[in-house]
């Protein structure tokens, strides 16, 4: 009995642990509950934007959302107050402005769905302006070098992220003796019950062998005394025999 709940126990302590170790070392990912357009608009969910941004024209003319379904905020703690409590169920924002938002909640929140193409940001100058020719052999030399991935990549990571840190989560997460403390008592009273009754039937077994033992000497000492006596009351009954013709001749 003991030994059968000793291997469950340590099956289960090694289970617990390989899922544990797994856990750990796999990377993990947040999945989107949104995965695309069509069900935020079969939902009829609300969604947000940036103020001051074209997102919200762009939502309702390119995208067919409804105008009253689309809330407007201005900072990025706005967006995140509203996801987490539900009041928008997704926001549209610019890859950079996305990004950045990412970033800076990064154990929270994901890029999910599609990306749409748009005009995308610019440069306007005066016509016949000399800096023309100048800026674009500038902006494709960026391009080209990957200097724009470069101050992407510096961007993002300069953004802090404010969400809870890795560590405290895998604290949180890591499995101790103390995650195993039923097991542990129900281990240890199983094998004191075993215990118990391993030595109250071992001392019924004793007994029973020393009143068995205890039987066959009171047997043997019964024998004894009763051959003792028969050899004693044999010897008597010579002696009677003897001195009986004594008395005949005297």
């Amino acid at each position: 009995m003991a030994t059968v709940v000793w291997l469950f126990v340590s099956l289960i302590i090694t289970q617990s642990y390989t899922a544990s170790l797994t856990s750990m070392l796999t990377v993990q990912r947040i999945e989107p509950k949104i995965a695309n357009i069509e069900m935020l608009k079969n939902a009829n969910a609300f969604v947000g934007c940036s103020k001051v941004s074209f997102v919200k024209t762009y939502l309702t003319d390119a995208l067919q959302f409804n105008s009253g379904r689309i809330k407007s905020f201005t900072t990025p703690e706005a967006y995140a107050q509203a996801l987490r409590s539900g009041k928008i169920a997704a926001a549209f924002l610019e890859i950079p402005v996305a990004k950045l938002f990412v970033a800076k909640y990064c154990k929270s929140f994901v890029i999910a769905g599609p990306t749409y193409k748009v005009g995308g940001y610019g440069f306007a100058f005066p016509k016949g302006s000399l800096l023309v020719a100048d800026v674009d052999k500038s902006l494709l030399d960026a391009f080209e070098k990957g200097v724009v991935k470069d101050l992407e990549k510096s961007l993002i990571e300069s953004e802090i992220c404010v969400d809870i840190p890795v560590d405290n989560e895998t604290t949180n997460a890591s499995l101790s003796p103390h995650s195993f403390f039923v097991l542990f008592i129900f281990t240890g009273g199983t094998s004191t019950a075993a215990l118990a009754i391993y030595y109250i039937r071992s001392r019924r077994k004793v007994d029973d062998v020393a009143y068995e033992h205890k039987g066959i000497w009171m047997f043997l000492v019964l024998m004894v005394l009763k051959k003792w006596r028969y050899r004693r009351n044999r010897m008597s009954r010579k002696v009677s025999d003897l001195e009986s013709p004594a008395d005949s001749h005297s």
